[in-house]
């Protein structure tokens, strides 16, 4: 009895031990983690003391790639009531930018991580034929947007997907 369960112990310490040579376990733990977007505007903006008709008040604003992903930008642009739209001529836009149905501007290329746009426009001119005594202040509100570009061919793609789930 004592030679059979001997016996029994050899050959389960031998199977174990041919069943760990046999065998390998490993565990890789892989963390995903997603890129942050973020962008924020910039602008050089030199306000008049004492507006008059005609004044050209210096205004850049551009937009700046915070993210380690490339990203595509949009800009949207109002002014804070109807007076001021109608106090100032139409603004020039910088031709990397395009105006969409949306009302937003859309800058051609994607931003590599610490890039900027060039200035979406670079001035505001209050129109000539104003009366001094009826300028009265504005806000220009500039608001930006930002989507990765991984995936995408173009910025309006991007946000059509953001936008509405769809490319």
């Amino acid at each position: 009895m004592i030679l059979f369960a001997l016996g029994c112990m050899t050959v389960l310490g031998a199977g174990a031990v041919t069943y760990t040579y046999l065998t390998d376990d490993d565990v890789k733990q892989n963390e995903i983690r997603a890129a942050e977007n973020k962008v924020h505007i910039e602008e050089e903006f030199k306000p008049p003391e004492d507006p008059q008709p005609g004044d050209v008040i210096v205004k850049k604003p551009w937009v700046v790639n915070d993210s380690k992903i490339p990203v595509y930008v949009r800009i949207r642009v109002h002014f804070s009531d109807s007076r001021g739209e109608l106090q100032c001529e139409p603004l020039q836009i910088h031709r990397k930018w395009n105006r969409q149905e949306d009302g937003y501007y859309y800058y051609d290329n994607a931003l590599a991580a610490g890039e900027k746009t060039e200035p979406l426009f670079e001035r505001i001119q209050l129109k000539p034929d104003l009366i001094k005594e009826e300028i009265c202040p504005f806000d220009l509100i500039v608001y930006t947007e930002s989507v990765q570009a991984y995936g995408f061919t173009n910025a309006e793609t991007a946000f059509a997907a953001l936008d509405g789930g769809k490319e």
